[in-house]
């Protein structure tokens, strides 16, 4: 249905990502921002399980071969079909000999594009995630195919448009402190709630936070590594905390002092380089 004119900066395939390989010591990898992603299905009238393409900071193209139905959703792009601006997070029909391009964007880092029936591409461990560090397929490159997987779509659904996000390059995240945290001095975890931190730079794996001042152990110690996953906060010898996103490791041997709530994950993935993020600690009990 699509031939890549321009796969952009990073554009791969992504699903829900490979959750039962993890004692493997496979990560799960999937799509960054799940709520796009599952948006991006739902008004195309996919399954949630179905793959899409994930597109990462922008410069991607593609080239129509066959009529097909797509939506697409996370960070404002600029879609265009042709020189004409088409609007996201609802239905759109390409038809055959167009030409779909995804700019850029000022706010936000991932955008998804869905096609109703699901994008068709190789599975590997029961997924069809790209993971490229182990293999698992690679990111698109120019002249890559792409068809549907099945022409059988569910009804699509229409999105409310006060659960459309807005997208800006400061966010606030709550934190489940770890059991780690009596590891940290006082001023360290106070400053690690209190003050902003910048992101320097990342990827599908993580992303390097930068603060105003280190974030410290009481006192030199070695952990025996443990698991960690999408959302874990490690502290290195450095002191400038690393969030661990959908590519990460299975373990870790750093000290933690915290897990981003599952519920503002996807928020995390949006902020691009030199971007602001601040932590909110949060208790479940």
């Amino acid at each position: 249905m699509l031939e890549v004119l321009s796969p952009g900066v990073y554009t791969s395939i992504q699903d829900q990502g490979r959750l039962t390989y993890r004692s493997y010591g496979v990560p799960i990898s999937g799509a960054m921002d799940s709520y796009a992603f599952e948006w991006a299905n739902a008004l195309v009238g996919n399954n949630q399980h179905e793959a899409a393409i994930e597109v990462m900071y922008g410069g991607a193209k593609f080239k129509i071969l066959e009529d097909v139905t797509v939506s697409i959703t996370g960070a404002p792009m600029t879609p265009k079909v042709d020189c004409e601006f088409v609007s996201m997070w609802t239905p759109i029909q390409l038809n055959k000999g167009q030409q779909l391009s995804l700019k850029g964007t000022n706010s936000g880092v991932i955008t998804y594009i869905a096609l109703a029936g699901g994008v068709d591409s190789p599975e590997y461990l029961g997924s069809q995630s790209v993971y490229e560090k182990a293999g698992l397929g690679r990111r698109l490159k120019k002249k890559d195919r792409l068809s549907i997987k099945s022409n059988h779509v569910l009804q699509s659904l229409n999105i409310p448009h006060r659960e459309i996000p807005t997208y800006t390059n400061e966010v606030t995240l709550r934190v489940v402190p770890s059991h780690h945290e009596s590891l940290f001095d006082e001023l360290s975890i106070k400053a690690f709630y209190s003050t902003s931190f910048t992101v320097t730079k990342g990827d599908r794996m993580g992303a390097l936070l930068k603060g105003d001042q280190a974030i410290e152990l009481r006192k030199p110690v070695d952990i025996i590594s443990e698991a960690v996953t999408f959302g874990t906060i490690q502290v290195p010898p450095s002191g400038d905390p690393v969030v661990l996103l959908a590519d990460s490791q299975t373990t870790g041997g750093y000290p933690t002092i915290g897990s981003i709530m599952t519920e503002d994950l996807w928020r995390m993935t949006q902020i691009p380089p030199n971007g602001k993020v601040r932590f909110k600690r949060w208790n479940l009990r």
